[in-house]
């Protein structure tokens, strides 16, 4: 990323997650003061300025719900995040200054950073925004997608010709000794974040220690930022694996203390191929069931993966197949679809309506069904936004054709604006109540909003779902009568 490069910061309603906080001592009394909450996170190397902020942000969140009026302690850590010169790079600098003293800061009562240490000399404020959003509206650190250029982390790599030593890439992670960054386990091997096949650098901070697993798993492709990505997304997947060897009564003790650690990860259903690169881009990359429709559509999207395949990715270990690598292709081939089909609307109409997602329909049946599903009500009425807002562009569009006045060419601008606003909004909500998976029982596509009852997300006839399960004469599956199987999630175990 380059080093002048800004990232802009804003706050709408949402449901925020869950934070990592504790209780700072404080004196008894009657007319004593909250206790403080001390903040700790760690920015590693895999985050971004965008996972660490919505992170930050988070954790604050979660302690002022839990704690109200408590003063509040930020204590960050930086591992990674170096430039050519040994500084902090551009994001570790744009989240210190502008999003914890700049965004963050009013709702503080200290912030301790490795930079500096900062008071608020205001009272600290409660009023804390529902939602964070960040925008990147001119894809300045987003992955060129169009010309499939290679992207480091940073634009000035060392030239050495060597890979530098094993404890050299430990150092500079942050790590105490040489493990792997996503299971904590030992031996590692040297992982190049972009490939020297594809003009990576053998510049340290090009390198990541992974398990000989997890370096057979891993990307290869030429986005350095895709690569930390995965590796955070792994380490979230993979994590219950780094506690495997920990003594039980130590496990125990941990519990006691209400620190929950998950020691047992996902099932994996299929060793089959494409099963797992489905998986990874459901759940890193968060692809829909209707994203895997055929037709004219996975026709066109199979030809630009090829494109991606065969300009921006590689090949490490003689394995000519990897989930991840594949994934990544096909995510930067939906985004070059999604500009082309884009352009040639460009000239024609604007967005189609919102309402006609498989999502929204799914949630005006959910509603229907359940009228107190405030998560499928907000989805609907935010799709509606999104439609109204596409009629008005549609509308100034048409004054000017036929009018020729020059000054609705500004409306038609700030409309155009809004729509991308509010079908940002959409997209987000649609992105956090959305939950997707597959039938315990048939296997087939199902999904939920919210908190309400899973259901078959296949229209009929294409998929009819549980063999025992009712459906409707109207084409939607009718929970109200007892059947034995009903669209249900697969089984977790804890």
């Amino acid at each position: 990323m380059n080093d002048d490069q800004q990232k802009s910061t804003t706050a709408q309603p949402s449901r925020p997650e869950v934070p990592r906080s504790a209780a700072l001592p404080g004196r008894p009394g009657v007319d004593a003061k909250p206790k403080g909450i001390a903040l700790y996170h760690d920015m590693r190397v895999e985050e971004d300025f965008t996972k660490c902020a919505t992170r930050l942000f988070s954790i604050l969140k979660k302690a002022a719900a839990t704690s109200p009026g408590a003063p509040r302690y930020v204590y960050l850590d930086i591992q990674g995040h170096r430039d050519a010169a040994g500084d902090y790079d551009a994001d570790v600098l744009e989240i210190i200054h502008d999003f914890l003293l700049g965004f963050l800061g009013p709702y503080l009562t200290e912030i301790s950073t490795p930079l500096f240490h900062a008071r608020n000399p205001e009272p600290q404020r409660e009023d804390i925004p529902d939602l964070l959003t960040v925008r990147d509206p001119d894809r300045e650190h987003s992955y060129d997608h169009r010309e499939l250029r290679v992207r480091n982390r940073d634009s000035s790599p060392d030239g050495r010709r060597s890979r530098p030593p094993v404890r050299a890439i430990a150092d500079y992670l942050g790590l105490d000794e040489p493990i792997c960054l996503i299971c904590w386990q030992a031996p590692v091997e040297r992982a190049h974040v972009v490939p020297e096949s594809l003009g990576g650098s053998n510049d340290v901070r090009n390198f990541a220690l992974l398990c000989p697993r997890h370096h057979r798993e891993a990307p290869d492709v030429a986005d350095a930022e895709a690569f930390w990505s995965w590796v955070d997304y792994a380490c979230e997947r993979d994590g219950h694996m780094k506690w495997e060897g920990v003594d039980p009564e130590t496990l125990a003790t941990a519990e006691r203390v209400g620190l929950h650690i998950e020691t047992r990860g996902s099932v994996r259903k299929s060793l089959r191929h494409f099963d797992r690169v489905r998986d990874e881009l459901v759940r890193h990359y968060g692809w829909c069931p209707e994203d895997f429709a055929g037709g004219y559509h996975w026709g066109a999207l199979m030809d630009e993966f090829h494109t991606v395949m065969d300009s921006a990715t590689s090949t490490h270990f003689n394995v000519s197949k990897k989930a991840s690598t594949e994934a990544w292709a096909f995510e930067v081939a939906r985004r070059r679809l999604r500009d082309g089909d884009a352009e040639q609307g460009a000239a024609g109409s604007d967005r189609s309506a919102v309402s006609n997602r498989p999502s929204v329909e799914l949630a005006e049946r959910t509603v229907r069904k359940s009228p107190r599903s405030d998560g499928a009500q907000s989805l609907v009425d935010a799709a509606r936004r999104a439609d109204i807002a596409i009629e008005a562009a549609a509308l100034v569009r048409d004054i000017i054709g036929s009018a020729g006045v020059s000054s609705a060419e500004d409306v038609l601008r700030g409309i155009k604006e809004e729509v991308a606003d509010r079908t940002a909004q959409f997209e987000r909500l649609n992105d956090e109540l959305m939950g997707h998976t597959a039938c315990r029982y048939c296997g087939h596509a199902i999904a939920r909003i919210g908190d309400a009852p899973w259901r078959h997300s296949a229209a009929a006839p294409m998929s009819r779902g549980c063999r025992a399960a009712s459906f409707d004469r109207d084409g939607t599956w009718d929970d109200a009568l007892d059947r034995v199987w009903k669209a249900t999630p697969p089984k977790t175990y804890r």
